[in-house]
């Protein structure tokens, strides 16, 4: 009898924790995939970027759809989109694309994939942890030398790049005044820093939010028209406006 409920007592305690382990384990199978699925999806949106940068920098007036396209391209590229649903923090609209650039002064696309995951972890808590991909890949912009030169190389009268109420000049279209500052933060902070929902995206915020250093909206997704700076490519003889102190000299 003693034996039998020896065995009893080492069964009870041992199922509980095979089980745990066992779910660990699925856990740790599907996180793994998730963060290869989102790796993958970066390599291949990186690609298409480096070839849609020729047509941007064609026509300067589509650079406004760089970012939406790139998110686009993205989501078309993941191979299992429920997974990512179920472990990525907003699901959707919590893969964001701070810090991107479609291309960099050097001519590359430098694309920078944020995200959270979590896990409802059964008796302990709700496991959360930020990721990151980074991919650098050179764009196909059809000129050699460096990036930003002009096809003449020593261009008397070259491009600058002007925002419709802007008070100066940029030399370079990636000079970080001309992009939005953007931040990552949680809805429930983002409510304590006074922010309301932005009227285009804000219901479909999930618990990571994206919010701007000058702006009282927050907003589900860097995508969202309201967060875009128009920016315009002019030859440095239409423009009336001083060089900017960053990037104009």
């Amino acid at each position: 009898m003693n034996d039998r409920g020896s065995a009893s007592i080492e069964a009870a305690i041992a199922f509980p924790l095979l089980l745990f382990m066992m779910l660990a384990f699925i856990y740790m199978a599907e996180l793994n995939t998730v963060k290869g699925l989102v790796y993958e999806g970066a390599v291949e949106t990186s690609e298409y970027m480096a070839e849609y940068a020729y047509l941007t920098d064609c026509f300067p007036e589509a650079d406004a759809m760089d970012l939406p396209m790139a998110t686009v391209k993205f989501w078309g590229y993941v191979d299992n989109e429920a997974l990512l649903e179920k472990y990525i923090v907003g699901g959707r609209h919590g893969v964001v694309f701070l810090g991107s650039s479609f291309p960099d002064e050097e001519g590359y696309i430098d694309l920078w994939v944020t995200y959270y995951i979590h896990v409802n972890i059964p008796f302990i808590r709700r496991f959360s942890k930020q990721c990151q991909e980074h991919i650098r890949q050179r764009a196909y912009l059809g000129r050699s030398g460096e990036y930003g030169d002009e096809e003449e190389g020593e261009d008397e009268d070259p491009y600058v790049y002007v925002t419709p109420n802007g008070s100066v000049y940029h030399n370079s279209r990636n000079c970080t005044y001309l992009l939005p500052d953007m931040n990552y933060s949680s809805l429930e902070k983002a409510l304590e820093e006074g922010y309301s929902p932005c009227e285009y995206c804000g219901s479909r915020a999930g618990e990571n939010v994206v919010v701007t250093s000058y702006g009282e909206k927050y907003h589900s997704s860097t995508s969202c028209s309201r967060l875009r700076r128009i920016v315009e490519r002019k030859k440095l003889s239409e423009v009336n406006l001083p060089p900017c102190s960053k990037c104009g000299n």
